[in-house]
């Protein structure tokens, strides 16, 4: 999902670095935006003098002296011809996670078929996920606000021009794309942890009523929980670059994409730099718990595999999910 996540953020962001050179107000882009000079018709009916500027000269004052051949020949707001879709795709993102959550729902727990062990277990794995998270992000937030203003004073002491907007427009890009990235890993780690028990039920069965637990039935519910991670990295990555972008551009205007994409590369850096921390503490994690397990539980005290005694047992819960 990362990488479909990435793949999306950069069509979007060559789209715009294509359009803008040439000006935004090319045939080839937009074919119903032209030089309002050029059509005869235009020049009869609403007069020489409001079709004598080119789109691009359409400024507050023409605007307002020329108010319909301007709003004829350019577009309201560019970037959000490139901006509204993925924002549309967001939503719909986040509205399909809506419905995975009632789905996820009406699922039965431990306790509703009857195994209520199964739930305490599920507890004791998501409050260790939620402590492992808590130290994990409070460690990561040294390294976002430490980068973050290495990243302003580079900007600062290299740019000629704009110095300041810039180097702020780059570390708080920086900054939103790591909370975001951030974001998305809490939300996939409780809904994965609350998916524990249900999915364990769904494969066991509701043996009291005598309905019977499948493989398949447990990959219904473990899907759907996946999936909410999934489609909210997507949602939430499609959702920030894009108001990033709109946000940049309506600060350094639509004609300079290249300065604008220059910006918008500190939210990439932010999410990618949470999201390997994150998937590289979490491995670190898991495999010293699993080894701890073993050495200590198997090896020194004799417990079986994974018995829920054994408190790494736990922990090696936690860095798997």
């Amino acid at each position: 999902w990362r990488g479909i996540c990435m793949q999306i953020s950069l069509l979007i962001a060559a789209v715009a670095a294509v359009a803008a050179e040439p000006p935004w107000y090319q045939k080839t882009w937009y074919p119903y935006l032209f030089d309002c000079s050029d059509s005869a018709d235009w020049r009869d009916q609403y007069g020489s003098e409001c079709t004598a500027h080119s789109a691009s000269e359409c400024d507050v004052e023409t605007r307002s002296a020329c108010p319909q051949t301007c709003g004829l020949c350019t577009p309201s707001s560019p970037k959000m011809v490139i901006a509204t879709p993925p924002i549309m795709a967001a939503a719909v993102a986040f509205l399909f996670i809506a419905y995975l959550y009632v789905r996820i729902d009406a699922f039965p727990t431990g306790a509703e078929v009857g195994l209520a062990r199964v739930d305490e277990l599920s507890l004791k794995i998501k409050s260790g996920a939620r402590q492992f998270l808590e130290t994990e992000y409070a460690y990561l937030a040294v390294f976002v606000v430490g980068l973050a203003l290495t990243l302003f004073f580079l900007f600062y002491l290299t740019e000629d021009e704009n110095a300041y907007t810039i180097a702020l427009s780059v570390s708080l890009s920086f900054v939103t794309g790591a909370t975001l990235s951030a974001s998305a890993g809490w939300w996939g780690m409780m809904v994965a942890t609350d998916g524990n028990a249900k999915t364990t039920a769904a494969c066991a069965g509701d043996r009291a009523n005598g309905v019977p637990g499948s493989l398949n039935a447990g990959l219904n519910v473990a899907f759907s929980t996946g999936a909410v991670m999934g489609f909210a990295v997507v949602g939430l990555g499609l959702a920030g670059v894009s108001t990033a972008y709109v946000v940049l551009c309506s600060i350094y205007g639509d004609d300079d994409q290249a300065l604008v994409m220059q910006c918008l590369a500190g939210f990439g850096f932010g999410a990618s730099s949470i999201a390997l921390f994150a998937r590289v503490a979490g491995g670190i994690y898991t495999k010293a718990a699993d080894v701890g397990a073993d050495l200590v539980g198997k090896v020194e005290a004799g417990i079986d595999e994974d018995d829920p005694h054994n408190p790494a047992v736990i922990a090696d819960n936690v860095g798997d999910n």
